[in-house]
Formats: structure tokens, sequence, C-alpha cells
């Protein structure tokens, strides 16, 4: 299903997780993420899932059954990856236990009202210097403060979280304020999200159909993070 920018769809599945992209203008001011486009391309949604059949997805949903505090060095454990067929480079990478600070309006007031406890961000640029991307989670208490939490993202109205832009030079530096495609997925007591960006900060057109793939690449990259905390117990 096709939708256009301005009639955000998310795909809400029993698991709680959601898929959605979205085309941002590049001309918004930093620190939030750019406004929408008055003109932009059709964005493809889908629905991401956590794999249901994973056995103990249940310890996820709060943090009495996962407890271990999650750090920057598990979040991101590799300075290089691959994501829809390009290697990536971590460029800057920071955890902020003000969780409001890492996102905007009230979907930063719903991360400190749900008690949420940290979020994790990197910034990641290919080789070639197209794309930056910022991806990390945010951690809440439960399932159902995560899911709350969710509920209150416009980001037609930039209203999630905070790109991450790099050091001057490193290809990040304008991924705050950069047009892009989000993609995001909750995971019990877990946000996954993803900001994919041309590094060099232009808008994205309707012929330009590599960053949806990238921003659902990184989402993806970051939800093995949970599925290995599933699996070592």
């Amino acid at each position: 299903m096709l939708v256009t920018l301005g009639a955000l769809a998310l795909a809400g599945v029993a698991t709680g997780g959601f898929f959605a992209v979205q085309a941002m203008n590049s001309a918004a001011p930093p620190p939030v993420v750019a406004s929408p486009a008055t003109t932009s391309p059709s964005v493809a949604e889908e629905s991401a899932v956590p794999p249901a059949d994973l056995a103990g997805t249940s310890m996820l949903d709060s943090e009495q059954s996962d407890p271990q505090k999650l750090s920057l060095s598990e979040a991101f454990p590799k300075k290089k990856v691959s994501a829809a067929g390009t290697t990536f480079t971590r460029v800057k990478a920071h955890m902020e236990t003000t969780c409001d600070k890492a996102a905007t309006g009230a979907f930063a007031d719903a991360l400190k009202e749900q008690k949420c406890s940290r979020v994790l961000r990197a910034t990641y640029v290919d080789s070639k210097r197209r794309y930056a991307v910022t991806t990390g989670l945010a951690v809440l208490p439960d399932k159902n403060a995560a899911a709350t939490v969710d509920q209150a993202k416009d980001l037609s109205r930039n209203v999630w979280f905070r790109p991450l832009p790099g050091a001057s030079g490193s290809g990040g530096e304008r991924v705050h304020i950069a047009g892009g495609y989000a993609a995001g997925l909750v995971w019990g007591r877990y946000i996954v999200f993803s900001y994919a960006t041309y590094a060099d900060g232009h808008t994205p057109t309707a012929k330009e159909k590599t960053l949806p793939k990238v921003s659902g690449a990184f989402r993806d990259q970051i939800t093995l993070v949970l599925e290995r905390r599933i699996t070592k117990g």
C-alpha cells in the first residue's frame, strides 16, 4: 500500500511492532528532525514484526524479567556494519539517560512520563559518504510504557527521536537537518528506531528509492541486538 506524505499510516501488529517511512524536508533548522516537504514522493509502508516464534520473547516485556542494563557496546558492537548491500562506519555513539533530550515534543514528554531510562543512539556513514543514518533504542520499564510512548510520535510534525549529528567532516554532520526516512519497531519494553538521510543533506525525491531500504536495514540490525539478548537468556 502506498501512502503520501502528510497521511502517515502505521502498520499495527499484535506484537506491537511497526514500520513506517516518512519523507522529510532538509530545510528545517536544527535540532528538530526536518519538516515535511510540500511536495513529496509516495512511500511504501510495510509491517515489521518481531520474530513471534523466537522462544523467550516475553523476557523483553519488563525490567524485572530483563534486568541487565543495555550498554553502548551491546547496542553497537561493531564499528563497521553492512546494511542494504553497503558497508557503514560508526562516526558517533551516545547514551542519553535523560531521555527527553534525545527526542522532541510530545514524544519527548512521553518518554519522561513513562520513565524511560536511556536512549542509545549511533550515527553511521557509508564509505562513499552518500548516506548518513542515526539508529538506536529507547529503554522503557515495561512493554505497556513502550507502547504508550510510541503512540505519542508524529513523524509528519517532527515528533520523534532526534538524529545524532557526527563531527564536522565525518559525513554525519547533517543528519539532524537533512531530509530522510524513518523506520521503527516496538518490541517488549524497547523502541527500535532508524533515520536514514543523504549525507549531503539533499531532500529525497520520488526517483530515489534507496533510503527506505537503508533505514529498514538498520532497524533490522538493531533488532538483532534484542534477539541476541533473548537467545543468551
